[in-house]
């Protein structure tokens, strides 16, 4: 997931990064702890993660209401990393994270979903994305998926 972030200058975003596996290897990675906002909505996973990262900007907050967050208006988004189950929650509720994502996003922001569904199905695509790769990774057990969307200017509906 982390290699499929572009340099450059802009905030990642990461959504509910649990324990902090991705964020170690974003930041392993090049991405300035500056840079990185984590997005986290459990308290005790949140206390985890600012005492691990200790340099990196963290919101205790539901991905349902990004666009809500100060921290994301400051700078552009040049990509936003996700680990959310975004299969198993409710429809009504993806629509709004994915929904979210599109108002945080510019042209060009990057928007990177994990899933353990080896098919693509477009359900991780938020409103003026359009998909531009997928990867399969065997290592990993369960083996997952992991598909990028770029945000197109004048794309959205």
């Amino acid at each position: 997931m982390a290699s499929l972030v572009p340099a450059g200058d802009g905030m990642v975003v990461e959504l509910g990064p649990g324990g902090g596996a991705v964020t170690a290897a974003l930041l392993s990675h090049g991405v300035h702890a500056r840079d990185l906002v984590l997005v986290e909505r459990s308290a005790a996973l949140s206390a985890h993660l600012a005492k691990r990262f200790p340099g990196v900007r963290l919101i205790q907050g539901d991905a349902m209401h990004l666009s809500r967050f100060d921290a994301l208006q400051r700078q552009p988004v040049r990509a936003i990393v996700s680990s959310l189950p975004l299969r198993s929650l409710p429809r009504a509720v993806v629509r709004q994270i994915l929904e979210q994502v599109a108002l945080v996003s510019g042209p060009g922001t990057v928007f990177i979903q994990f899933s353990y569904a080896l098919r693509g199905s477009g359900q991780g695509m938020a409103p003026g994305f359009e998909r531009d790769q997928a990867h399969l990774v065997w290592r990993n057990l369960p083996p997952a998926r992991i598909e990028a969307f770029r945000f197109r200017a004048g794309s959205m509906q």
